[in-house]
C-alpha cells in the first residue's frame, strides 16, 4: 500500500507561472494606447480639415490715403465659405466684427483681428407675394442692409425686405423684431403694402434705435417703441429721398447720408436741421462738380470728424462735424486699400471697416493724411 508522499510538489518557477499572462496583459496594454493615440490623431485630423480656413488678407501698400491693414472675405467654411455683396459691418462693444452679408441673407462674426467665429441668420420671407407663404421664423432674414450694437453687445439688424429690424445677442441668438411688418409704422410706412419699413440702415446710440427708410428717419427704443420721426419727402433742408446711412455722435446728433439728393443732412437730438451739404446733380455735367455722387454709410470719427462712403465715386469722404468738407479717400481697385462700391463704414479709434461690396470683402483700413 502505497504512502502518500508528505511533500508537497514542486512548485512552478514563477518566471514560468507567470510570464504569459503578464507578457498578454502588457500586450494589451499598449495596444490601448496605440489605439488610442491613433484614435486622437485621426480626430485632430478631421477637425484640422474642417476648420476655417482662414481667408483674411492681411497688410499692404497704402492707395490714395487708404492704408490696408486686413481684409475678410468670408467665413472660409461650410457652403457659403465667401461673402456675396456684403453691405454693412459694425463693432461690437469688445471688438467683434459683425459683418452683413446681404446675399447670402446673414450675419457673420469675427474677433478684432479678423478670425472667423460664427455666422448666423438664414434665408426667410415675412411678406411674400401673392399665391406663396410666408418662410420666415426667428433669426432669419431677407437681404440684411445695415448691423449695428448696442452697449450690452446685442445685434440689430436692417432686414430689408422683410421690412423690420431683427434683434439678436452677441452670439446670435434671435430676441426679437420691430416693427411689425405687416402694421402700418407712424404716419408713412415705406414697407411692401403699406407696412413695415424698408430699412436701408440703421444705428444705436443712447438707448435709442435708428432706422431709415424710403423718406424719413424712425426712432424707436431698444424694445420697438417708436419714439419720433425725423425728416419728410421733399427738397427742403429736412427733406429726405431714399437715405442709406445713419449715424448718431456722443452728443446726439444725427448724421444722415441723403442718397438720392446727393447730400449729408445733420439732425440736432431733438431732430431740427443743423446742416446739409452737397446738393441735388442736376445735370452730367455737376456730377464731377458736386461734392457727392451716391453717399451711403456713414461713421462718426471723433466729435469733430465724421466719414461718408460714396459708392459711385469710389471714395471715401471726411467732413468736420459742422458739415465742412476736409478730404476724399481712395481710387477704384481690387487690390488692399483700393475699394469698388464701398457702402458701409464703422469706425473703432483709427481702425475703420469699409463694405466693400463689389470686392466681395470688408477691410479694416487706416485713413493717412488730413
Amino acid at each position: 500500500m502505497s504512502r502518500r508522499s508528505s511533500e508537497p510538489p514542486h512548485p512552478r518557477p514563477r518566471a514560468e507561472r507567470t510570464r504569459g499572462p503578464v507578457f498578454g496583459r502588457r500586450f494589451y496594454s499598449w495596444a490601448v494606447v496605440a489605439l488610442f493615440f491613433i484614435l486622437m490623431v485621426l480626430v485632430a485630423a478631421l477637425l484640422w480639415l474642417l476648420r476655417p480656413v482662414d481667408i483674411t488678407q492681411r497688410g499692404g501698400v497704402t492707395q490714395s490715403g487708404i492704408e490696408p491693414v486686413f481684409a475678410l472675405y468670408g467665413p472660409g467654411s461650410g457652403k457659403r465659405p465667401l461673402f456675396d455683396k456684403p453691405v454693412a459691418a459694425a463693432w461690437g462693444p469688445t471688438g467683434r466684427i459683425y459683418v452683413a452679408d446681404s446675399k447670402n441673407n446673414r450675419i457673420v462674426v469675427f474677433n478684432n483681428e479678423g478670425r472667423y467665429l460664427r455666422q448666423f441668420g438664414e434665408f426667410g420671407i415675412a411678406k411674400p407675394s401673392a399665391g406663396s407663404k410666408a418662410t420666415w421664423k426667428p433669426g432669419r432674414l431677407n437681404y440684411p442692409t445695415g448691423v449695428a450694437t448696442d452697449s450690452n453687445g446685442d445685434v440689430y439688424v436692417a432686414d430689408f425686405n422683410n421690412d423690420s429690424i431683427s434683434v439678436f445677442t452677441a452670439d446670435g441668438a434671435f430676441l426679437r423684431r420691430f416693427p411689425d411688418p405687416n402694421r402700418p409704422t407712424g404716419l408713412g410706412s415705406s414697407g411692401a403694402g403699406g407696412t413695415g419699413i424698408a430699412v436701408t440702415s440703421v444705428a444705436v446710440s443712447g438707448g435709442k434705435v435708428y432706422a431709415a427708410d424710403a423718406y424719413q428717419i424712425f426712432v424707436f427704443d431698444t424694445s420697438g417703441k417708436l419714439l419720433k420721426r425725423l425728416g419728410r419727402p421733399g427738397l427742403g433742408p429736412n427733406g429726405l429721398d431714399h437715405p442709406n446711412g445713419i449715424a448718431v455722435d456722443s452728443k446726439g446728433r444725427i448724421f444722415v447720408s441723403d442718397s438720392n439728393h446727393n447730400r449729408i443732412t445733420a439732425f440736432s437730438p431733438d431732430g431740427q436741421v443743423l446742416w446739409n451739404t452737397g446738393a441735388p446733380i442736376t445735370s452730367l455735367q455737376s456730377v464731377s462738380t458736386n461734392l457727392f455722387v451716391l453717399p451711403r454709410g456713414v461713421t462718426v470719427l471723433s466729435e469733430r470728424e465724421i466719414l461718408v462712403a460714396d459708392p459711385l465715386a469710389h471714395q471715401l469722404v471726411k467732413l468736420t462735424t459742422a458739415g465742412k468738407f476736409v478730404a476724399n479717400y481712395g481710387s477704384r481697385g481690387e487690390e488692399p486699400g483700393q475699394v469698388n462700391f464701398p457702402t458701409g463704414l464703422a469706425a473703432r479709434g483709427r481702425l475703420i471697416l469699409v463694405a466693400d461690396k463689389e470686392n466681395n470683402r470688408v477691410q479694416a483700413v487706416r485713413l493717412v493724411g488730413p
